[in-house]
């Protein structure tokens, strides 16, 4: 083993040389429909010998496939089953948690990103770790509901008619009664919700912080929320005039870098 180069012992840096090598060979074979060995050559300057040994894995795990005899190799469709974990909900995390981060240390108070996960919003991303006023350590994986919470009444706000009336009814058939309470002052509600631009949740008996919540919109879809939490006694008039603002500019921000790498439609060429 010590002999072949290309087995790979571990870099100095700690990678493993050989699994880098077998993911440059799939992003390169990504960017065009058919590969020869001695292409994927050029274009690495690995040993052909090296290629093909990748190339014979790749095959025999089933992400490629070489066209009869011809010395062609394509991706197969099994290739597609490894962006199965990453969603849009995963990309809206991976591109507004630097800007939360940013607002975070802008504004001292915590900044969260969440998002829908069946009948209630699950916090995906949380500033409260850098923030020396958190009221707690984190809040990542905590679920709120959607009637009673400020991120979770910006979502009905502001998500399509549709929708709204789905989720309704599933907070209507919800264990144990219905969570909406009582729903003609809710809409009332929600109407305010959306002339202002954003939800408020003062402190309750189940909560005794505050928080202030925007959407993250994309096109007519809320694809998240992003959600500001103080001390309860301090959501005041004052504080929710300084930072919505802020907070929706820091939304807004977070719905363009999600619209700029939102992979294209298939059926549109743009995106979705």
């Amino acid at each position: 083993m010590a002999d072949d180069p290309d087995a790979s012992d571990d870099h100095p840096s700690g990678s493993i040389r050989a699994i880098s090598r077998a993911l440059q060979i799939l992003r390169i074979m990504n960017t065009q429909p058919t590969w020869s060995l001695h292409s994927l050559h050029l274009q690495t300057a690995l040993p052909k010998s090296t290629i093909f040994r990748i190339l014979h894995t790749l095959q025999h795990e089933g992400y490629v496939r070489l066209e009869g005899g011809v010395g062609v190799y394509r991706l197969t469709e099994k290739i597609l089953e490894m962006s199965g974990g990453f969603t849009e909900k995963s990309l809206l995390v991976e591109v507004g948690s630097p800007l939360a981060l940013r607002l975070t240390k802008a504004i001292k108070w915590p900044v969260a990103l969440g998002v829908l996960d069946g009948d209630a919003i699950v916090v995906r991303y949380s500033g409260m770790p850098y923030s020396p006023i958190a009221a707690h350590s984190t809040t990542i994986g905590r679920r709120l509901g959607l009637a009673d919470t400020a991120m979770g009444r910006a979502y009905l706000a502001f998500c399509p008619e549709v929708e709204r009336e789905i989720l309704f009814d599933m907070l209507r058939a919800a264990p144990g009664g219905s969570q909406l309470g009582h729903e003609e002052l809710l809409l009332q509600e929600l109407a305010a919700i959306r002339q202002q631009g954003y939800a408020v949740r003062q402190p309750n008996p189940q909560r005794r912080t505050a928080t202030l919540a925007t959407p993250v919109m994309h096109r007519t879809e809320v694809v998240g929320l992003m959600g500001m939490t103080t001390f309860g006694n301090l959501m005041t008039p004052a504080t929710v005039t300084q930072c919505a603002p802020q907070l929706q500019a820091a939304a807004a921000a977070v719905s363009e870098a999600y619209a700029t790498r939102l992979p294209p439609s298939p059926d549109t060429g743009v995106p979705f």
